[in-house]
């Protein structure tokens, strides 16, 4: 498993301008290693299998998690949702029973 860390570095720094009041801090979030980060949803109306595409393929498979979300209603959905098929380009996602809400997913790809 691979493992990557997140510092905060303030961009103001790295210039060399001594202004007569200091500007307020620009915080950036640099990586220790590449990290690709994919967030998307996928729409179902009265079906219980969804795919999604993702926008550029990753490099190897990513790690995806899966939540159901009833958008009709109080945003509760009574659904197990879980991941039957996953490649580096698409995620297939199926649902106990079938029913009309969202499934929102988080793909994430660390560099080994």
């Amino acid at each position: 498993m691979a493992g990557v860390t997140f510092k905060k570095r303030d961009r103001n720094l790295f210039k060399r301008v001594y202004p007569y009041i200091r500007r307020e801090p620009r915080m950036e979030l640099v990586s220790s290693k590449g990290a690709y980060i994919e967030v998307a949803a996928i729409t179902f109306t009265n079906v219980s299998i969804g795919n999604h595409t993702f926008s550029q393929p990753f490099e190897g498979v990513p790690i995806v998690t899966v939540t159901s979300v009833d958008s009709l209603s109080n945003g509760i959905a009574n659904v197990n949702a879980f991941i039957t098929t996953i490649t580096t380009t698409t995620v297939t996602v199926q649902t106990s029973q079938a029913f009309s809400g969202e499934v929102h997913l988080h793909a994430i790809w660390v560099e080994v």
